[in-house]
């Protein structure tokens, strides 16, 4: 999995002069930021002497930001740089109209924390040092009044572990919008003729996130796939790659020569595009023309990091693509229906698919399997190659997770935030699939009822909530959170 990491300018700011607090506070915010994962610090720069503002290189005389000429020089070199998010540090009382310049220019996400006050200096007029109290607010609402999103961090001093969470968080949140803001959608086929409920609207993605959807036709990939020969060292190796990766295997031959061609056309279409996430039509199209089934295809192209939905659902790829954005690339998600409540247990409710999670969240990589949907117990004999084939089986490993769902009715934009638990069990059940423990499950089933979000979600390992909300609040859209 490759890594996501956002880059965020630091915007010291201070008021009237150059101070030695001022100076640690800069430093502690530089060391904090560079120890928090996923960031990449684009800071002022030093000038050559105490008049010097360098536009190119984004110095100031102190690397410090105090004056619009400066602040317009620091915007500028951020542009070059590719600053995704802000974080303005009033060293200080700080200065409000070159903070905001910054902010008014880059139209980032803003993360905004005051420092806290040091002791009095000991001199007959037993001056203030900081001030970044008082100053703080004078930042905060020359960013509201420019209507520029921002969260506040609090009063802390940059070294305190607070101060690296919300970071975290915020660096969470940028990477969210980056991979949102002008993201590559892939849709291959139709929706199913059944499923109105996976229906969206192109251009509210446009309007909102100036998205752009690449479509492809089902019959394009079968066609791509039917052009690899059987000995292509990739086909090969794609065949070779689900052995070693799956425990059992109770499919045919002809079903792996059959997968690994479709995957590999399937990921050209998704690289050659450099698309962000994709979903597809997964019956009955492919069965009638392909005689496969591409659950399985699905996990392994998620495992990969091309993020693939089942059923044609485009808003569904887009809340994996949100969710694997907020955990840095670190971790994948599962893309997962709805399915049942537990009959024993009230609040846990059964967050599964067919058989298309990554092999890499599985709880028991020794359990894994690859299955027909015909024999999900793996107890008949094995057809050479047949349209139910495909499926992989296991259940995925516990902890804690955060669902993701996005949905859009009259052009309004919500995002349901939900976390749970995955519980080990020792059932034995078809698909992927695992049992989710939630604090209240009447509560977040009539959400989704009543909010009209579908029957599918994104599920990821890890709690995303604070990360998911806040960049909701950078990207307008409404968050709707079942605790």
């Amino acid at each position: 999995m490759t890594p996501v990491q956002v880059k965020i300018g630091l915007v010291p700011s201070y008021r009237n002069r150059y101070t030695a607090w001022g100076q640690k506070m800069l430093d502690d915010s530089l060391a904090a930021l560079a120890g928090v994962a996923g960031i990449e610090v684009v800071a002022p720069r030093v000038s050559s002497s105490e008049t010097v503002i360098d536009a190119e290189r984004g110095a100031t005389p102190h690397g410090m930001v105090h004056t619009l000429d400066e602040a317009e020089a620091v915007a500028a070199f951020f542009q070059r740089q590719g600053v995704q998010g802000l974080v303005i540090v009033p060293l200080d009382f700080g200065d409000e109209r070159s903070a905001a310049k910054i902010a008014e220019r880059l139209r980032v996400p803003v993360l905004l924390c005051a420092t806290k006050e040091p002791p009095a200096l000991d001199d007959p007029g037993l001056t203030r040092v900081s001030d970044s109290y008082c100053g703080t607010l004078s930042i905060a609402s020359a960013l509201y009044r420019r209507k520029l999103p921002f969260r506040f961090a609090g009063v802390l001093f940059p070294d305190e572990p607070a101060f690296a969470a919300e970071a975290q968080d915020f660096a969470r949140a940028v990477a969210v919008v980056a991979g949102i803001k002008g993201a590559r959608l892939g849709q291959v086929g139709v929706r199913a003729h059944t499923f109105e409920t996976v229906a969206y609207d192109e251009v509210a993605l446009v309007r909102a996130f100036q998205q752009n959807v690449l479509v492809a036709n089902v019959a394009d990939m079968v066609l791509n796939a039917q052009g690899y020969a059987d000995d292509d060292p990739r086909v090969q190796g794609i065949i070779a790659d689900i052995r070693g990766s799956t425990a059992t295997v109770t499919v045919g031959e002809t079903y792996l020569l059959k997968a690994a061609k479709l995957e590999l056309a399937l990921a050209e279409f998704y690289r050659n595009n450099r698309l962000s996430a994709m979903a597809m039509q997964c019956w009955s199209t492919v069965q009638r023309m392909w005689g496969i089934s591409v659950c399985n295809i699905y996990g392994r192209l998620t495992g990969q990091g091309l993020l693939t939905a089942c059923e044609t659902d485009v808003l569904g790829a887009l809340a994996m693509l949100v969710n694997h954005r907020a955990a840095l690339g670190a971790t994948l998600p599962h893309f997962v229906d709805w399915t049942i409540r537990h009959r024993e247990n009230p609040n846990w409710l059964l967050a599964w698919h067919c058989g298309n999670a990554p092999a890499c969240l599985a709880s028991d990589p020794g359990q894994t399997a690859l299955r027909s949907r015909k024999d999900m117990a793996g107890e008949l004999p094995v057809p050479a190659c047949e349209e139910q084939a495909g499926l992989a089986q296991f259940q995925l490993k516990p902890g804690p997770v955060t669902f993701c769902r996005l949905a859009e009715y009259d052009d309004q934009w919500k995002m349901l935030i939900a976390r749970g638990e995955i519980i080990p069990s020792d059932d034995k059940l078809a698909g992927t699939w695992s049992w989710v423990q939630v604090r209240d499950h009447e509560r977040l089933y009539r959400t989704l009822v009543e909010e009209g979000f579908i029957h599918h979600a994104s599920m990821i390992h890890g709690d995303q909530a604070k990360a998911l909300e806040l960049a909701c609040q950078f990207l307008n859209i409404k968050p709707v959170v079942v605790e």
